[in-house]
């Protein structure tokens, strides 16, 4: 082995030929050097300069003079590599290599994830900026919603509040006119009492709609004069003690003391009081209890007049409370969705009382009850009255909760049987002029009261306003075409809502006609002679079919369903010639008078005649699929008098069982 640093290397040979040694020549070759055999040349030495590192062999060989080339002699060697290209020196060259790498890859990875940071950072600024615009943007456009969805049911409830009283007065109007031409004045005292009322009703709440419209446009006004303020409030209390006795409520008024002068405006003070007790009666159920409490108090130095108005009703939430005064708003929630009201007396009263530099508050507990206090400043500048006159009369509702009515039903009372689920007690009056000698009507306070008296009495047909206490109109329709009892009854929803997405609402829920608050008498007996006219077709064609034939072309609906599964427990007990009324009753889980009104309606036959008509068709069958005896197949289909049998299948198909050609 050679050292790198002396790869510079020199040969020298010689010939063993000794004739003439002048005349010797050599050839050489350096193996990993050189590519061939060099020239022949006299030449003894060779020297090589710069050999890389490897292994080389050095040949040579001679000839003499006379031509005769030698054998080879060679010298084979190895030139070490430089430290610098030594195995130990890649070995630290890839260290150093891997090492610098993995420095830089270092370095350039902070460096990114510092950008990576930097815009990780600039991004969550950015989406933070955006978030928070969205929020705000989400924030300003759910109010709009709510606001919106508000104003939806405030407009959709004030529509409805103006319908009803208005289907009242055009609906006796035209009462009244047809009576006059028939110079009957039965029942005229009454049909104007109502007019005068709800003429009220309507006035009241045009007036609060035109408060409304003052107070947006902030051009509200007071109309101060200096009163006794004691009797005045106490006056306007106990004038709501009528309305709470007919809901059961106990209405207490008391005050702590006797007499208390003071500047007030008499109509909005009214309203103010108005609005706190119509609420109160509104939302505190039978037997309970409202107390109006009055007082002077001291607070900061001022003298306040404190009106507390407190009762153990439905309570509030507190999320509720928070936007009980907002304008527009109305509680979210079942037990108030379908209370009467337009939704915008409490924000009225809340400015009627700021508008008096005063303060209205409520505290609230669901299912314990709420105490709304106002708080007025005592003041002593305005004239001094004596009377104080209100001049914006309050609306005298008449809202009394009429119990039950109980109805005897005959089998031979010719006049089919309306019910009328109705709050309003006035519409549900006037409904019961307009029916009074084609129907008899029964009718129900709320919708709750309206089911029940369905299940019991089996009417058929049903009246139902929409927007009720309780259970509404949709969910009266859904709970009565539900149930095998009453899916057959024809029912005409009464309601304000007159778009095209609340009829198709209300069909969808079951209902058969859609009636628009105000309607006329005419009106109502079209819907009705229309469902009638359906029911009649349908009574006919099974006349004139017969069961079978009828059952077999329809499809399956609640009718089919019903006759079927009568048909069935009939058929199964067709040998028991007990089997009657009262059995079939049983087997369905119905009344006898439900199943008798349900066939009636269905059949046109009684349940003695519908049962004897399943047993002749089955006879009929009998007759002309079997050899068997008509005694036999009287018999054997529950008739224990064969002539009986012979009479009834004559009278049921028009021809004797004799006269059948098997």
């Amino acid at each position: 082995s050679i050292p790198f640093q002396e790869n510079t290397i020199r040969f020298e040979y010689a010939a063993t030929s000794f004739d003439n040694e002048s005349k010797n020549q050599f050839q050489y070759l350096l193996d990993g050097f050189d590519e061939d055999w060099s020239s022949w040349t006299s030449e003894t030495k060779k020297e090589y300069t710069n050999l890389t590192e490897g292994d080389y062999t050095f040949k040579v060989r001679s000839k003499n003079v006379f031509n005769h080339i030698g054998n080879e002699d060679y010298y084979s060697f190895t030139v070490l590599a430089p430290w610098y290209r030594s195995w130990w020196a890649y070995i630290i060259y890839g260290l150093g290599a891997i090492t610098f790498i993995s420095l830089i890859m270092q370095w350039r990875s902070r460096e990114l994830h510092k950008k990576n940071e930097n815009l990780e950072n600039l991004i969550y600024e950015r989406t933070t900026e955006i978030q928070h615009k969205n929020e705000l943007l989400n924030h300003q456009t759910e109010q709009m919603v709510q606001l919106n969805d508000s104003k939806t049911r405030l407009y959709s409830n004030i529509t409805h509040e103006f319908r009803t009283p208005l289907t009242v007065i055009l609906g006796m109007a035209d009462t009244l006119k047809s009576n006059l031409k028939d110079k009957s004045f039965e029942g005229a005292e009454k049909s104007l009492e109502m007019i005068h009322r709800n003429g009220k009703n309507l006035l009241h709440l045009v007036n609060e709609m035109l408060d409304l419209a003052k107070v947006e446009s902030g051009s509200m006004a007071l109309n101060l004069v200096q009163t006794d303020a004691i009797p005045f409030v106490k006056y306007l209390s106990e004038s709501f003690h009528s309305l709470a006795e007919s809901k059961k409520i106990n209405l207490t008024v008391y005050s702590e003391i006797n007499a208390l002068e003071m500047d007030i405006d008499v109509n909005k003070m009214a309203s103010i009081i108005s609005n706190l007790l119509s609420n109160a009666v509104k939302f505190t159920p039978a037997h309970g209890k409202i107390v109006v409490h009055l007082n002077k108090i001291l607070s900061k130095n001022r003298e306040l007049f404190s009106i507390k108005v407190q009762d153990n009703g439905l309570g509030l939430a507190k999320e509720d409370v928070i936007h009980l005064f907002d304008r527009f708003y109305q509680v979210d929630n079942k037990s108030f969705e379908k209370k009467q009201g337009t939704g915008i007396g409490l924000s009225l009263a809340k400015e009627f009382v700021e508008l008096m530099n005063g303060t209205i508050d409520v505290d609230s507990t669901p299912g314990v009850g709420s105490t709304f206090t106002v708080q007025i400043p005592v003041t002593n500048n305005a004239a001094k009255t004596i009377d104080a006159k209100i001049t914006i009369e309050a609306p005298l509702r008449k809202t009394t909760i009429s119990t039950k009515e109980s109805l005897i039903l005959s089998e031979i009372e010719d006049l089919p049987l309306a019910l009328i689920i109705e709050d309003n007690e006035d519409v549900a009056h006037y409904l019961k002029t307009c029916l009074q000698g084609k129907y008899q009507t029964i009718h129900a306070n709320n919708g709750k009261e309206g089911i029940e008296m369905a299940f019991e009495n089996i009417p058929d047909i049903i009246i139902s306003d929409v927007m009720m206490p309780g259970k509404n109109g949709l969910e009266v329709c859904s709970s009565l075409k539900s149930d095998e009892r009453t899916d057959h009854i024809p029912i005409i929803l009464l309601t304000a809502k007159v778009t095209t997405k609340d009829r198709l609402t209300g069909l969808s829920h079951g209902a058969d006609a859609y009636l628009a608050k105000p309607f006329n008498e005419e009106e109502l007996f079209i819907r009705l002679n229309q469902l009638v006219l359906i029911r009649k077709k349908l009574v006919n064609k099974i006349q004139k079919n017969g069961l079978n034939k009828f059952l077999n072309k329809r499809s399956e609906n609640p009718e089919t369903k019903f006759l079927k599964k009568a048909i069935e427990f009939i058929n199964e007990n067709l040998h028991n010639s007990t089997f009657g009324s009262g059995e079939l009753a049983n087997k369905l889980h119905l009344s006898e008078s439900q199943i008798y009104r349900k066939l009636k309606a269905i059949t046109g036959k009684s349940t003695a005649i519908f049962i004897r008509s399943v047993r002749l068709q089955k006879a009929k069958e009998f007759i002309e699929t079997t050899d068997k005896t008509i005694s036999e197949i009287a018999y054997e289909t529950g008739f224990n008098d064969p002539s009986w049998f012979s009479r009834a299948f004559k009278e049921e198909f028009g021809f004797a069982p004799s006269e059948i050609h098997k």
